[in-house]
């Protein structure tokens, strides 16, 4: 069902994912919160991979089984001001890897928390299809989301919790300024942060499912 795989960054950083194969023209790649790994997402990513998804699922630097630096592993909390910097380099050479694994291949990025704010940078850079932000941030570490949500064109999905205050008014914000074609945001009352939300509320899965037929 799923396989571990790992590739390097432009900054020679090894990271470790795991590639769940549906032999489809459709992919998605998940990232994670900043305290956690790529565990966080299993029960999801395995739920997307029977929806007929591909799905790359990966531990960013300084998490998991992925190296802070190169040919180092290390831990997200000595990181500085540049090393946050450098996480897009995971999510472009995940998506790089996807690329050349199913050529031509549609994609879809699903990020919670930090995960969501390079997934909105991603976009802006790169305009794929689908961009999912799970209780995004105007500013988490110094990776910023505002402009990026006004140069994203495509399709994006926001979703926070009221009592996940900071989260849920970055939501707020980054909907109202959005320039994407298609936006829809989806709000809860108490049901955490980021990825705690899949648990929390179990329909959001399903939200997040039916947003990506829609828009692929």
């Amino acid at each position: 069902m799923k396989k571990t795989i790992n590739f390097q960054t432009k900054d020679n950083v090894k990271i470790v994912g795991d590639f769940y194969d549906a032999k489809s023209e459709k992919s998605i790649l998940l990232l994670h919160i900043l305290p956690g790994d790529r565990n966080d997402f299993n029960e999801f990513a395995e739920f997307l991979w029977q929806n007929g998804y591909n799905v790359l699922n990966i531990d960013e630097r300084g998490h998991g089984d992925s190296e802070a630096w190169p040919e180092e592993m290390g831990s997200w909390q000595e990181f500085t001001q540049a090393d946050y910097d450098k996480m897009i380099y995971d999510a472009d050479a995940a998506v790089q890897w996807l690329e050349n694994k199913i050529p031509q291949t549609k994609l879809a990025l699903v990020g919670g928390s930090i995960g969501a704010n390079i997934a909105m940078i991603f976009g802006a850079k790169h305009q794929p299809k689908i961009v999912v932000a799970l209780s995004p941030g105007i500013n988490y570490c110094g990776i910023k989301t505002e402009i990026a949500a006004r140069n994203y064109r495509q399709n994006l999905l926001l979703a926070a919790s009221y009592d996940d205050t900071y989260a849920f008014e970055s939501a707020e914000k980054l909907f109202e300024i959005s320039k994407a074609n298609h936006k829809e945001i989806i709000k809860y009352e108490h049901a955490g942060h980021a990825t705690r939300m899949l648990n929390a509320e179990p329909e959001l899965k399903q939200r997040i499912l039916d947003f990506l037929v829609k828009n692929f």
